[in-house]
């Protein structure tokens, strides 16, 4: 490589980190604690208007993020899975107010359906911002952000490697299905073929897993991860800038008078 080549590599590991993104490029921490505030605006507060307004303020900040599309794709099957589930259960189970729908032993009440309301939408608000945080924040910089406030690089690489492992299990597993649907074996169809194609994928993923397991540890102690003192990083985060701290502090302030008021 010639000079120009070797000081153009050198300044994008100089280089502060970016996702092109003023949101995304928050610090991970200060972007936890202000979708944490909203999250508990939404729950402290009575009714369910402000929680469903929440989730919709959730979704708007995933468009300025520029994962619009995609986390409202999550949200919304959130909502199918989850949501409307629980809406369901709360309605019928709650007992009070004028009867809308009877049903025998049970009925649905204008109670019911009022708490099912509020109940499914905190719910959802709580899922949202975790779906949001994780949409916009990738693990390594998550934990990176956490060893920079002192926490041990052990417990944040257990970390990142779990969630990675979820992430490679899945991925194996679909290299996998692909590979006995190209032998000819039969893997769509009904929930028991399904089934069926699915347990012979278990024994090569969880392979796959261990010897994936072996090859980190390899690397690690390749790359020196159990000597003493700091450790470096090829990737360094963005320093916070005032109007991050300023949103957080407002976010906060607001959390912290939502819930003074529901408690009062």
């Amino acid at each position: 490589m010639t000079d120009t080549a070797l000081e153009a590599a050198a300044q994008r590991y100089r280089a502060e980190a970016t996702l092109g993104n003023p949101i995304r490029d928050m610090n991970p921490l200060i972007l936890l604690g202000c979708i944490a505030a909203l999250a508990t605006v939404s729950v402290v507060m009575p009714g369910w208007i402000v929680a469903a307004a929440m989730g919709a303020v959730f979704v708007g900040i995933g468009f300025l993020a520029g994962k619009g599309r995609e986390y409202l794709i999550t949200f919304l099957k959130l909502w199918a899975a989850i949501g409307l589930i629980l809406f369901v259960l709360r309605a019928v189970l709650t007992r009070g107010g004028d009867v809308i729908v009877p049903l025998g032993p049970i009925a649905v009440t204008t109670q019911g359906v009022q708490d099912g309301l509020r109940f499914a939408a905190a719910v959802m608000a709580i899922c949202a911002a975790a779906t949001l945080f994780f949409a916009l924040v990738p693990m390594r910089h998550l934990m990176l952000a956490l060893e920079r406030i002192g926490v041990s690089p052990r417990i944040s690489y257990v970390l990142l490697a779990s969630f990675q492992s979820i992430t490679d299990l899945g991925a194996t597993a679909r290299v996998v299905l692909e590979a006995q649907k190209a032998r000819g074996i039969e893997t769509e169809g009904n929930v028991l073929v399904r089934v069926r194609a699915f347990f012979p994928v278990l024994a090569p993923v969880f392979l796959s897993a261990m010897s994936a397991t072996e090859e980190r540890a390899i690397a690690l102690d390749a790359r020196a991860f159990n000597r003493p003192g700091a450790h470096t990083s090829l990737v360094r985060l963005r320093a916070p800038r005032w109007w991050e701290w300023l949103v957080l502090v407002l976010l906060v302030a607001a959390a912290v008078v939502a819930t003074g008021g529901a408690v009062a």
